[in-house]
């Protein structure tokens, strides 16, 4: 399962170190598209993007140009097997969405640290409109005031998590964290075998240049569908 703690760290190491993101990003439209991740979004204006590499699964990180506090960290992952049987079996057994029985998982294991977690709300409809399940909910442990969306598909799980130096802030941050929610989707098919077809031509970083917190960051193809469904008995 993501770490959302180690998630923290990260975006707090990376604030003032992000360079402009010369890779999927439209600078005339503001869209994010990431092959890896296979979604796509609109980045809120006046906020920068960076796609370097750093944890896995990471596939934007975005900062208020007005040099204001906070980070907004998009995560991408395959909804596998593995991922939901990491689930708790009391989380996994609930007569709720994928996203809630996944929001159990995280606040089981960040409750477990002492970090105090709010009730999940519902995600905007736009949400459902373009191939997704979503929720959001609040998380803070004194020092780090976050929101975070889960958002699920038949094949991933995406997750938008801001990240604040206090909970006003977090509150004033909150409009572009919806705007940028709103606009996340699944990218089809087809748009899936043109960036394929296109990548070294449209990508004008390599995906697996050196990461900001040290060390290369391994590129990870998406997974190809294979149709069946993660959910299930456990071992």
């Amino acid at each position: 399962m993501f770490s959302t703690t180690i998630l923290v760290g990260a975006a707090t190491t990376l604030v003032g170190s992000a360079r402009e993101s010369a890779a999927d990003l439209d600078a005339t439209t503001n869209v994010f598209t990431s092959r890896v991740g296979q979604v796509r979004m609109v980045v809120p204006r006046v906020w920068r993007a960076t796609d370097v590499p750093t944890y896995p699964g990471v596939v934007l990180w975005m900062t208020p140009r007005a040099g204001e506090g906070g980070q907004i960290a998009l995560t991408s992952e395959p909804f596998t097997r593995e991922l939901y049987c990491s689930w708790p079996v009391a989380c996994r057994t609930l007569r709720e969405s994928l996203p809630h029985r996944y929001y159990c998982a995280i606040k089981t294991k960040l409750r477990a640290e002492g970090i105090h977690v709010g009730v999940a709300g519902t995600g905007p409809k736009e949400n459902e409109a373009n191939g997704f399940q979503s929720i959001w909910f609040d998380y803070e442990d004194g020092r780090h005031f976050l929101r975070h969306a889960i958002a699920m598909s038949s094949d991933r799980a995406v997750s938008l998590v801001l990240s604040a130096p206090t909970n006003d802030a977090r509150g004033s941050l909150g409009r572009p964290f919806d705007q940028a929610l709103r606009t996340l989707r699944i990218l089809t098919a087809e748009e899936s075998a043109v960036l394929a077809t296109n990548a070294p031509a449209d990508l004008g970083t390599p995906l697996n240049a050196p990461s900001k917190l040290g060390g290369p960051a391994p590129v990870v193809p998406p997974p190809a569908p294979t149709g069946l469904s993660p959910v299930g008995p456990c071992n």
